[in-house]
């Protein structure tokens, strides 16, 4: 417990030596766009009861193209 306490303590005091680097002004970041979500709701086949999936356009159509494979057969 005292050693816990003494960690804490000794971290606190610390001078933080990490500086972040300096934002090179020709440079731009642009944070990548969310995909939107599309919900349904999406009813097993064993069960009455809907449940609601939300998921991207790029993940219903893989889901979509898994059906179709199994349809297949």
């Amino acid at each position: 417990m005292f050693s816990l306490v003494l960690t804490l303590a000794l971290a606190a005091a610390a001078p933080e030596t990490a500086t972040p680097p300096a934002a090179d002004s020709n440079t731009t970041t642009a944070a990548p766009e969310k995909e939107k979500l599309i919900c349904r709701t999406v009813r097993p086949s064993n069960s009455r009861l809907a449940k609601r999936e939300c998921r991207t356009q790029k993940e219903w159509n893989e889901a979509s193209d898994k059906l179709d494979v199994y349809r297949a057969k």
